[in-house]
């Protein structure tokens, strides 16, 4: 919320929960929502403390009051392992003798990675083999890939194992999630392809320089094509008179570059799966939005379904996008008739 644009946040905030992220410390879109938020407190209130003449552990003891049973605490305001996690185990060794279960530690600078371990052995040395770590610093996949790749490396060495610390870590992703780096524009736009004039669509084309940036044109439907494996192979953009689920074989096109096709044929495929939905029909809504559980129950599935190679994070197999062949010659015909 702190880092994203203004109401960009609250719509990244409801996007980020549909594509993955568990919660959200955005209490305001979280209510609307029905999402509980979770988050931890600031280092702000530690040093309130500190500045009062009174000590981390006090901080600590004081949020532990309030949240007995949603403790997790922030731990290096001070020193992650000389003093945050010790004054940490300190009040969660109070909140066990009470009665309540401690979540957990955040970890939020520092090589993320080490002090993970680090953390980890001491939490299992005191008797809290289950409590969460939290790990936030300007976290994204690759970041993320790393340190997973280094804890394994290092847990055996202080007698670990890598799988149960992996199993206990959470991921607090922010500023690298709202403001889409590295993919700070969404590459689509919104292009004329057909008119409808007395009933009937008649197909519209632009010509670019580059030829990606010609649209595909004409009235259409999409379509998903799952292979033996029953894994998603292609999406397919077919003419809207087109049904490729009775046609015996498919000839399908890359949309730009006419060297790259391939034949497929019903044996190839275990199901054929229209996804076209219309959502405003003469400029007004005509679609009930699912809820968010059911979008984020449609992306697992849907990512389940995908070759683990198009799921990669580094170097991924590029997902196909394809034109049936009549959509493909149509396309040709007009680029050829503008001429």
């Amino acid at each position: 919320l702190r880092r994203g644009q203004e109401k960009g946040a609250n719509a990244g905030t409801r996007a980020a929960l549909i594509g993955g992220a568990d919660f959200s410390s955005n209490v305001g879109i979280s209510h609307l929502l029905g999402y509980p938020p979770k988050g931890t407190h600031a280092h702000s209130m530690v040093q309130v403390f500190l500045a009062l003449g009174m000590g981390e552990q006090d901080a600590f003891q004081a949020y532990a009051d309030v949240y007995p049973d949603d403790c997790l605490l922030l731990v290096d305001t001070v020193d992650t392992l000389a003093s945050g996690v010790p004054n940490a185990i300190k009040v969660f060794e109070k909140l066990k003798r009470r009665g309540h279960t401690p979540v957990g530690i955040r970890l939020d600078s520092g090589d993320l990675a080490y002090l993970s371990v680090q953390a980890a052995r001491m939490l299992n040395e005191a008797g809290f083999p289950d409590t969460t770590i939290v790990l936030s610093s300007d976290l994204d996949e690759l970041a993320i890939l790393q340190i997973t790749a280094q804890i394994v490396q290092e847990a055996y060495q202080y007698k670990l194992d890598p799988d149960d610390l992996l199993k206990r870590l959470a991921y607090g992703v922010g500023t690298k999630l709202i403001t889409s780096t590295g993919e700070a524009a969404l590459g689509g736009v919104y292009k004329l392809v057909a008119v409808q004039d007395g009933g009937k669509w008649l197909p519209a084309i632009k010509i670019s320089e580059n030829p990606v940036k010609t649209p595909n044109p004409g009235h259409k439907n999409v379509w998903r094509l799952y292979d033996r494996r029953g894994l998603a192979t292609v999406d397919l953009l077919s003419l809207e008179d087109e049904d490729p689920r009775t046609m015996e074989s498919l000839k399908i096109f890359h949309p730009a570059d006419h060297t790259k096709c391939r034949q497929l044929t019903q044996a190839d495929i275990s199901k054929i799966e229209p996804l076209l939905v219309t959502v405003l029909d003469e400029g007004r809504p005509v679609y009930d939005p699912p809820s968010i559980e059911a979008m984020r129950d449609r992306r697992r599935r849907d990512l389940a379904r995908l070759d683990p190679g198009v799921r990669r994070i580094i170097n991924p197999h590029r997902y196909h996008v394809s034109l049936t062949q009549q959509l493909w010659d149509l396309k040709q015909d007009l680029i050829k008739s503008v001429h």
